[in-house]
């Protein structure tokens, strides 16, 4: 869970470097807050002159690989305000606050909001030089917690020369699920036994969302084939569904 463990999704990475070596960072990279909280964050320039930081908040998500966006509204965003909304950063570094609201009236689980940090600072050359990271925030709304990750779809298909295998994962739940890191894994069978597994990379899934697991089959595996897909969704709880595909 996000108020549990670190959570690894931010915009990009969690500094950012002008080609005048001037980096901007904020830490913690991302910000898991029970509603009605608040944290403590602290901004980071090096490598030139004090920088004038904003602060702006937006909505987040994620597309079906994992990526995350900057969402034109968020259910999180109406909540989440962040003081000063203008920080000196010098030599020491300047700190804003993140302050989630407790609203009256919402869903229990996991809400989410980005905070982008911007920056600008001259180059080397004089040229003005715009920096911009985001800080992940999630909130959490007091309430049953559902976790509830299924198994959607599996299909095969052609990309040049070679086949992918996309496995499509819906969270019905209401907060935010890691799935990969050992917790799902394809194999695919054929009539001779097992031809190949796979297991997927760490990442996470929003609640209400869905999210498209993709694998390279290598070249030379051909024919109809069944495909056995396992998703761990909790420590003793296994979901487990078959696919029929041709490669």
């Amino acid at each position: 869970m996000i108020g549990a463990v670190a959570y690894a999704l931010s915009l990009g990475a969690a500094s950012f470097a002008t080609p005048a070596q001037v980096t901007l960072a904020a830490s913690p990279a991302h910000v898991a807050l029970a509603a009605g909280s608040r944290q403590a964050v602290r901004i980071t320039a090096t490598g030139g002159a004090p920088l004038t930081v904003e602060a702006r908040v937006a909505g987040f998500g994620l597309d079906l690989r994992g990526r995350p966006k900057i969402a034109a509204t968020g259910d999180g965003a109406a909540w989440v305000f962040v003081t000063p909304p203008k920080v000196r950063v010098g030599r020491f570094g300047g700190v804003l606050v993140v302050t989630a609201r407790r609203p009256a009236r919402t869903r229990p689980g996991d809400h989410t909001a980005l905070v982008l940090l911007s920056a600008v600072a001259p180059s080397a050359r004089g040229v003005v030089v715009r920096m911009r990271i985001g800080l992940v925030v999630s909130v959490r709304a007091p309430g049953r917690i559902v976790h509830r990750v299924a198994i959607v779809a599996a299909r095969a298909r052609r990309a040049g020369a070679g086949r992918l295998l996309d496995v499509t994962i819906a969270n019905r739940g209401n907060v935010i699920e890691t799935i990969g890191a050992g917790r799902l894994t394809v194999t695919l069978v054929g009539s001779g036994g097992i031809v190949a597994r796979y297991r997927a990379g760490r990442r996470e899934l929003l609640p209400r969302a869905r999210g498209l697991v993709r694998f390279r089959v290598r070249g030379g595996i051909r024919g109809v084939l069944t495909a056995r897909v396992e998703l761990q969704r909790t420590a003793r709880h296994w979901v487990v569904r078959r696919f029929r595909l041709r490669l």
